[in-house]
């Protein structure tokens, strides 16, 4: 009788890094998490890889120590990269995603090239976030730098390459590139050599789930694995959140209500047209063939929760538990009418605008603490409704969603976005989605099985939260105002 295989699943972030085993059955045999401090650097923030690479070798380690590991799977954030020479030293931290270097860079790409030609084949319109355009402004301003590179890794592809000695990244994170043609899965030669930039820079683009091959005996030794062990192509982050949510269907999604919150959409292949990319859809290979996803953000989610909690409340909770218990036992079935308009951290969809301003209006001597707390979740559940319905208006449907992130655990907070949003919430066991993700590549990949058999094994529902329909069309006046207010108030930001 075979032994039970057992999957590692290790979530990469800037900050964090997580580690799970689970069983082929979808039991949990270890968890870890460490975190992983930022790195300063001439005025600049990067992420430390140096400290990163060192937390997942010891994560693994403790991970193989607890069990016989089969398998490795890696979730990682995107856009950020590191540049090797060609003895494989690190010359570069990887600058995060919210460094502006790259912005001259990508509107000298759209004068090149144009925003329709570069967003039609790579997805995504020209931003300094993606990678090439910090590479562009590596090439321009640490030009011995750029002369010695000789490998770009992205995180996930950097540590298959440290496992493996093999290059290889999958579609969805080669789309953060800003050089991947996401229709015929290849790097765009013709962006590429616009630029300038050698094509041999890059891994070879895979499907996630693809096996691509046996960690090193070198690799084997330092992470503790055993040598038969086997990588499994992982994926992005907010795509491995997706497939641990169980979404797999167009019209499935996950909305990941953490720090930021970001609904990631999937939907079937269509051709969207620039005027997605202007509102602010990407568009990313997903890892279902056939399927494609989209990210749908407000940059200030769980951040409006802690500066209300700790900011103005200063962690007062009467006799309750916690704050939060002491807020949301006061919160009414009905709308507060208070109105905020979430853009304490400026706005995403549609208006694309980093300067605009949170407002909260609406008020009156009756307004209490709790009122205020829930008005602030009714804000970010309408503002989600408003991104979402333009994204309709470009075939992209959500039918369903399942929460994760910290926001998860307010009932309350998911019964308000049911409401408002028209459309039926869930919440699973654990709130781990990207490693759980990562479990269901592996089953995919070496277990033999369906991605339908994979979500019924390790994918558990904890609750289910439907719109009520008087709750409902109590909001609705409420959310039609709401639409307004960017417009009304933006000359006060």
């Amino acid at each position: 009788m075979d032994r039970v295989k057992n999957y590692l699943s290790l979530d990469v972030g800037s900050t964090c890094c997580k580690a799970q085993v689970f069983d082929e059955n979808g039991e949990i045999l270890f968890y870890r998490v460490r975190e992983c401090p930022l790195k300063r650097s001439g005025g600049f923030v990067y992420a430390d890889i140096a400290f990163i690479t060192e937390t997942v070798k010891s994560l693994v380690r403790e991970a193989a120590r607890s069990a016989a590991i089969d398998s490795v799977c890696f979730s990682s954030f995107g856009e950020s990269f590191v540049l090797l020479d060609g003895n494989d030293d690190v010359l570069t931290d990887p600058m995060l995603y919210t460094d502006g270097r790259g912005s001259e860079q990508a509107e000298l790409a759209c004068a090149l090239f144009g925003k329709e030609k570069i967003y039609s084949e790579t997805g995504v319109m020209p931003h300094a976030m993606y990678s090439v355009y910090k590479l562009l402004w590596i090439m321009e301003h640490e030009p011995e730098v750029y002369k010695a590179a000789r490998k770009l890794f992205l995180i996930g592809d950097y540590f298959g390459y440290l496992l493996t000695g093999k290059r290889a990244i999958d579609f969805s994170l080669a789309a953060r590139t800003g050089v991947f043609d996401i229709k015929n899965k290849v790097f765009d030669r013709d962006l590429i050599d616009g630029f300038d930039i050698p094509v041999s820079l890059f891994s070879e683009p895979m499907p996630a789930g693809s096996v691509v091959g046996k960690v090193t005996p070198r690799a084997a030794e330092e992470f503790g694995l055993p040598r038969d062990c086997v990588l499994v192509l992982g994926s992005h982050d907010q795509v491995c959140t997706a497939l641990g949510a169980g979404v797999v269907r167009e019209g499935q999604a996950v909305d990941g209500m953490g720090t930021v919150e970001c609904i990631t959409a999937v939907f079937k292949e269509k051709s969207v047209g620039t005027a997605a990319g202007e509102a602010g859809f990407p568009i990313v290979p997903f890892a279902v063939e056939g399927l494609y996803c989209t990210y749908i953000c407000n940059y200030a989610s769980g951040s409006i929760v802690k500066w209300f909690k700790d900011e103005i409340l200063h962690g007062y909770r009467g006799e309750e538990e916690n704050t939060f218990s002491y807020l949301e036992k006061n919160f009414t079935e009905a709308p507060t009418g208070i109105y905020t308009l979430p853009y304490f951290a400026g706005s995403a969809i549609p208006f694309q605008n980093n300067g605009a301003k949170g407002a909260i209006i609406g008020l009156t001597t009756s307004a209490t603490d709790s009122r205020l707390y829930q008005s602030l979740m009714e804000g970010q559940a309408m503002e989600m409704k408003f991104e979402t319905q333009i994204a309709k208006r470009y075939g992209i449907g959500i039918k369903s969603a399942v929460a994760t992130g910290g926001g998860a655990n307010s009932e309350k907070w998911l019964q308000i976005k049911a409401d408002v949003q028209g459309i039926h919430y869930s919440t699973l066991r654990s709130p781990e989605g990207g490693l759980c993700g990562c479990a269901v590549l592996q089953a995919v990949a070496i277990g033999k099985k369906s991605y339908d058999e994979a979500v019924a094994v390790f994918v558990k529902k904890k609750k289910e939260f439907a719109p009520n329909k008087e709750r409902a069309a109590a909001y609705a006046p409420y959310y039609k105002k709401y639409q307004k207010l960017y417009q009304k108030l933006k000359e006060f930001f």
